[in-house]
C-alpha cells in the first residue's frame, strides 16, 4: 500500500488519473494499472479518512452550545467524502479548495443521487452562514438543525463508503 508521500506525489504528477490509465491500456501497459488503481485507492481513503475525523469531531460538539462548529463540521465531513467520491469516479477534482459547489457533483449512478443532489449544497449553505456570517438572525435562516446535519452526514458517508466498495472495489 502507498504511504502519505506517495499519494501526494501521485496526486501531483498524474492531474487526471482515468485520463492517465486511458493512456496507459492505449499504450499497452495494463501490468502498471494495479499501481495506479493502488495510489488511486490510497488517495480516495485519506480523503475518507479525513470526512470521518471532520464526522467524529462533528459528533463530540454539543449541538446546542456549538451549533456553528456542527454545521462546518458536519459538511466537510460529507465535502470530504463527495471529494473521495469524486476523485474515483471522475479521475480527478481541484486541490485548491475551491470546488465546494462540486460537492454534489456526484455519479448518476450513486445511490438516491436526486436526494444528494439537493441535501448536500444545504450542508454547504449551513456552513458559509455558521462560519461567515455574525448576524442576530443567522441561526433563524437555518432550515436544517445541526442534529438533522448530523443525520445527512452519517448517512452520506455510509452510503459514500457502500457506493465505493460495490462499484469500485474500494474498501475504506
Amino acid at each position: 500500500m502507498p504511504g502519505s508521500t506517495d499519494e501526494r506525489k501521485a496526486l501531483e504528477l498524474v492531474r487526471n488519473h482515468a485520463e492517465f490509465k486511458a493512456t496507459l491500456v492505449s499504450l499497452t501497459m495494463n501490468g502498471d494499472l494495479p499501481i495506479l488503481d493502488s495510489h488511486v485507492h490510497a488517495v480516495a481513503r485519506k480523503w475518507f479518512e479525513l470526512a470521518r475525523t471532520h464526522y467524529i469531531d462533528a459528533c463530540a460538539l454539543d449541538v446546542r452550545k456549538n451549533p456553528r462548529s456542527v454545521y462546518s463540521r458536519t459538511y466537510y465531513a460529507a465535502y470530504s467524502a463527495s471529494k473521495a467520491v469524486r476523485y474515483v469516479v471522475r479521475g480527478f477534482v481541484s486541490l485548491r479548495g475551491d470546488d465546494h459547489k462540486k460537492v454534489a457533483d456526484l455519479p448518476n449512478s450513486f445511490p438516491d443521487v436526486d436526494s444528494w443532489v439537493a441535501k448536500l449544497p444545504l450542508l454547504y449553505e449551513h456552513r458559509l452562514r455558521a462560519d461567515y456570517d455574525n448576524w442576530s438572525d443567522t441561526a433563524a435562516e437555518s432550515v436544517l438543525a445541526p442534529a438533522d446535519c448530523l443525520a445527512i452526514a452519517a448517512d452520506f458517508l455510509k452510503t459514500a463508503e457502500q457506493f465505493l466498495l460495490v462499484d469500485y472495489g474500494l474498501k475504506i
